[in-house]
């Protein structure tokens, strides 16, 4: 079985972080022509510094996201004080719609927040910039896509890249703030001043998780032990989540899988190329819209089943035929939590009809193909 997630961590890279320490803020603004960067212990900790930082600089109290994404990203909102409100998805790019986007700014907005879902780009000149909003990116799951050398996370006024399990690049856990401002840059500084450090034992735990991670993904090793490592995944909804500084051996593990960043981000975004390519000749099946101009570089790559009564049935059949295909997201925001306003039927939408594909480094290309053929065969009958 191939897992849907796997960013290819050798032991070597794990061995190497033990012994070499490595700046990874500094490398990682060296790779994306920044100014500033802060690693913290995830995207989640990421989002919710960015947030107590611009409090600081405004007493608005409303956050815009989109209301297909991750629930989880309610809880830095709510730790810091602040308040959501939702706009619906394009039908078109499976991302946040941005005229609508923009039309939901109020006096009260603080910051857009421009989830780049599926690593597929937000495109901030379309509505999103015409507001006095702060723009904060999440690129948690799109690292390394980019339009020319600009990377996402860095078109905002601030953003966040996430390296927890599952993202393009992993350092088991962690998350990286990016921007080019000087007064966030002193803000976000003095937050993360006040965050723990992990102790011994949390150090230890994650260099073991470094190495169960680096065989995890191994999809012999993930089709031997599948029932034990799906003990450890996520099955319910965040309620909290804890902060810390990141670890050293973090940031040097980090700065080992940046020299093979670009490998992996070509690798991926092939991949994608390929079955958007082939999935957009198949009636029945919707791919997302490319942006012109950008290379893509997929989490995973997202189709609609456009028969929602056929979608459970692929989802099926890509699985039996040893690819872990995902669902991600069963319900919209406002259908997990009690939000009361405008329903949004775009969101709903793409809930009820969404398949994930895995385009990891662990996936060959001659696996994507047959995944195409499993699809088409089910749409078909």
């Amino acid at each position: 079985m191939i897992p849907s997630a796997g960013t290819p961590i050798k032991f070597g890279d794990i061995l190497n972080s033990v012994i070499h320490s490595c700046d990874f803020e500094d490398r990682f603004k060296m790779m994306l022509g920044i100014k500033h960067a802060f690693a913290v212990n995830s995207g989640t900790t990421a989002l919710y510094i960015i947030l107590r930082a611009l409090r600081k600089l405004s007493d608005k109290d409303e956050i815009i996201l989109p209301a297909y994404t991750a629930p989880s990203l309610t809880l830095p909102i709510k730790k810091a004080g602040l308040k959501y409100r939702l706009v619906d998805i394009s039908p078109h790019t499976f991302n946040m719609d941005t005229e609508k986007t923009a039309a939901a700014v109020t006096d009260r907005t603080l910051a857009v927040l421009c989830v780049h879902l599926f690593g597929l780009p937000v495109e901030l000149g379309n509505g999103t910039r015409k507001t006095d909003a702060f723009v904060i990116e999440d690129a948690a799951s799109s690292f390394g896509t980019r339009k020319g050398l600009r990377f996402t996370g860095t078109f905002g006024d601030i953003g966040f890249i996430s390296f927890n399990r599952g993202k393009n690049l992993s350092t088991v856990t962690g998350g990286i703030i990016v921007t080019e401002d000087d007064k966030f840059a002193r803000l976000i500084r003095d937050e993360i001043e006040k965050l723990p450090s992990h102790n011994l034992s949390g150090k230890t735990k994650l260099f073991f998780k470094a190495i169960a991670l680096s065989y995890a993904v191994r999809p012999w090793f993930y089709t031997l032990f599948q029932k034990a490592i799906s003990k450890f995944k996520y099955t319910s909804l965040h309620e909290d989540f804890d902060s810390f500084r990141y670890v050293t051996f973090q940031g040097s593990l980090g700065c080992s899988l940046l020299k093979r960043a670009e490998d992996i981000f070509h690798d991926r975004e092939e991949k994608g190329r390929i079955l958007h390519d082939a999935f957009s000749n198949i009636k029945g099946i919707k791919c997302p819209e490319i942006p012109e101009g950008w290379s893509v570089v997929f989490n995973q790559f997202p189709v609609i089943v456009e028969n929602p009564e056929k979608r459970m049935r692929v989802f099926e059949e890509i699985n039996r035929m040893g690819v872990e295909s995902t669902i991600l997201y069963d319900k919209p925001i406002h259908k997990i939590y009690d939000y009361s306003g405008e329903g949004f039927p775009h969101a709903e939408y793409i809930s009820e009809r969404l398949v994930l594909i895995p385009v990891h480094h662990y996936v060959k290309n001659e696996t994507l193909y047959k995944v195409v053929e499993t699809v088409e065969r089910v749409i078909r009958s």
